[in-house]
């Protein structure tokens, strides 16, 4: 499996790996939105984050998430649930972009 050592978690799926580009792409108050409803959504779905913010959250500043606690926080619930949630999840969030834009026309 030659180049899969490379691949982010969420490139291992097209529709995972659509909603994470549309969400990195979004404006800051949708992003901020949509970090909300993940979190939400994952917490509801019985994901726990073993994390304290204050001292896991300044480590890379490399990924476009890591510019904001909650992002960083959305996204870490989001690589941690199940494979089925996560799926749903991004079509739910894809979804939401596109009307969300389609207004916007």
């Amino acid at each position: 499996m030659t180049g899969m050592k490379n691949k982010r978690w969420y490139d291992l799926d097209p529709t995972i790996q659509l909603a994470v580009n549309l969400l990195e792409n979004t404006s800051k108050t949708l992003q901020l939105k949509l970090a909300d409803y993940i979190i939400e959504e994952a917490k509801n779905r019985g994901a726990r984050l073993n994390i304290n913010n204050k001292e896991n959250f300044n480590y890379v500043w490399k990924r476009w998430q890591d510019k904001d606690e909650k992002l960083f926080e959305a996204m870490e619930y989001f690589k941690i649930i199940d494979f089925d949630t996560k799926k749903q999840l991004s079509l739910e969030i894809i979804e939401f972009i596109r009307n969300y834009k389609d207004k916007l026309k």
